[in-house]
């Protein structure tokens, strides 16, 4: 008989394996799951264990994934201005004041997840208005999505920024209005990121990975570096992954392969932006911006032929590569640089990503799953944005926000879709995710339970190519699991959201326990 770690007992064990089973105990060894079972047939099995936990009914999952995070601007907004609940210019502005009596003098004021759709004015703050709230500071507010910047004039000298580039607002005199877009926003970003330091990178990553533990995460793809975000948040996640108590995947966010190679990686992009957001317009669609007088039809950052370089490249290099694409015709220059790239290379299963994948047409939704492309989609957003007069029908248009995010149809295509928050836009909670996808607003395109789940189990662990050693309870697994005060495919489905993490466990070991949970267990020998 075999010596165990750990056994666990009275639970409702949800497999996420090949045939949904459910099970009632689970023995762990060497930080992997050993053996299942129904009933207490787990009875003199083993002749010591070193610890036995009853669970007393509660639902067990394996460890979730999060397979889109910005994991180091997610950790540095918990300093900041947090302007998610401003509904006005004169709030975000008092906001700013109030911080500027704060901070020292000189110092950046960082104001984010600032969403304009909430504000009354419709419109970010100009960079006057900035001056006026702190003018011995300078100032860079980003909206939550990121595509947006506004800027005061201390914070626009220090970025030294090519008048020439595209998303450049101006007034009458053509001078900047201080708010920008695009590539204007994004180079923007960068230059304000190179201002924080790696001792405040490190503060906030910890920050936002114990915040993760408590909604049961055991695994997060992260999108760094690039032109939109920071080099050093991709170099400081290689040199610190080790030190985290989860498993952390990098998705650089460049075009260097010489660096994917010199960083070991299999992947390459995450947020590598082929177009916008919805919010600030960007995101390329064919319908145009109904809330716009032009109907403007959003922005792609690259040409096809650009696009196609280096899908071809990084292809016959075998990485697995991942697009950022909303719009119908970003998704489209997507499809065509991967179908471009697989014509001129055929290799089976690499397993290529487009991230977002909104307002895909039937067409590129058949020819997306032709190409095995795994989907990386954001339920949440469903939740906050595509509900009857949401900000999705007040930009596209009550006909096209009827199209957006068809869960349905994705997965009945043949589709793997992977779950995801695009912390911190929305917040890092798979139960969050598993519950706006099964309760979809556009009803018809909502997911069972278990299909909702297994988006952000064995679905996500498929997209890391990690199937064989997570994402489900199987033999020879890893031990990552996630323990629930109630099973989501039980209570009603409108509650699912509310279900209680009391402990999340990665290879054996507790990282989070609840403070108000505990086991029901001791050591026993036989």
């Amino acid at each position: 008989m075999e010596n165990l770690e750990m056994l666990i007992i009275n639970a409702e064990i949800l497999s996420m394996d090949r045939n949904d089973n459910v099970f009632n105990w689970m023995s762990i060894k060497d930080g992997k799951v050993f053996d299942l079972g129904k009933g207490d047939s787990y009875k003199g099995k083993y002749s010591e264990v070193t610890e036995v936990l009853d669970l007393d009914g509660k639902t067990v999952l394996p460890g979730f994934y999060d397979t889109h995070v910005h994991l180091v601007q997610t950790g540095l907004n918990y300093e900041g201005v947090d302007l998610r609940n401003a509904d006005s210019i004169e709030m975000i502005l008092d906001l700013i004041s109030k911080a500027s009596k704060e901070i020292p003098k000189g110092e950046l004021i960082r104001g984010y997840h600032l969403d304009v759709t909430n504000i009354k004015e419709k419109r970010f703050p100009t960079r006057k208005e900035l001056d006026k709230a702190a003018p011995t500071h300078p100032v860079w507010i980003n909206s939550f999505e990121f595509h947006t910047s506004s800027v005061n004039t201390l914070a626009l000298t220090m970025t030294n920024l090519p008048y020439n580039l595209d998303g450049i607002a101006r007034d009458e005199r053509n001078l900047p209005l201080g708010y920008f877009t695009g590539k204007a926003s994004a180079f923007i970003r960068n230059k304000m990121l190179n201002y924080l330091t790696d001792e405040m990178r490190m503060n906030g990553v910890k920050k936002a990975i114990e915040q993760a533990l408590k909604k049961g995460v055991t695994s997060i793809n992260t999108m760094e570096g690039g032109f939109t975000f920071h080099e050093r948040d991709a170099s400081f996640i290689m040199k610190n992954m080790d030190l985290f108590p989860i498993d952390i995947k990098l998705f650089y966010q460049t075009f260097d392969l010489n660096k994917i190679k010199e960083y070991d990686l299999n992947c390459i992009g995450g947020d590598i932006f082929l177009d916008g957001a919805f919010s600030s317009r960007t995101a390329a669609i064919s319908t145009g911006y109904r809330d716009t007088k032009d109907k403007n039809q959003g922005s792609l950052y690259f040409k096809q032929s650009e696009l196609n370089y280096f899908v071809k490249e990084a292809h016959k290099n075998h990485l697995q590569i991942s697009l950022h694409a909303i719009g119908d015709i970003a998704i489209e220059q997507a499809l065509k640089s991967y179908e471009e790239a697989q014509n001129s290379y055929y290799i089976e299963n690499l397993r290529h990503r487009i991230e977002h994948f909104e307002l895909a047409t039937e067409d590129q939704i058949k020819r997306a799953a032709e190409l095995g492309l795994v989907i990386v989609v954001q339920p949440v957003f469903e939740k906050k944005w595509g509900n009857p007069g949401g900000m999705y029908e007040t930009r596209l248009g009550k006909d096209v926000a009827q199209k957006t995010n068809n869960f349905r149809k994705l997965i009945d295509s043949g589709i793997v879709l992977s779950g995801s928050s695009d912390s911190d836009i929305t917040e890092i909670n798979p139960l969050e995710g598993v519950h706006s996808a099964v309760n979809h607003p556009k009803s018809e395109y909502s997911l069972t339970p278990i299909e909702a789940l297994k988006m952000y189990t064995i679905n996500s662990a498929y997209a890391n190519f990690e199937e064989h050693i997570k994402g489900s309870f199987e033999k020879n697994k890893y031990a990552d699991f996630v323990v629930l005060e109630d099973n989501p495919v039980a209570v009603d489905s409108n509650k699912i959201e509310d279900i209680k993490v009391c402990a999340t466990v990665k290879q054996g070991n507790i990282i989070y326990i609840d403070e108000n949970f505990k086991f029901r267990g001791e050591v026993i020998e036989e």
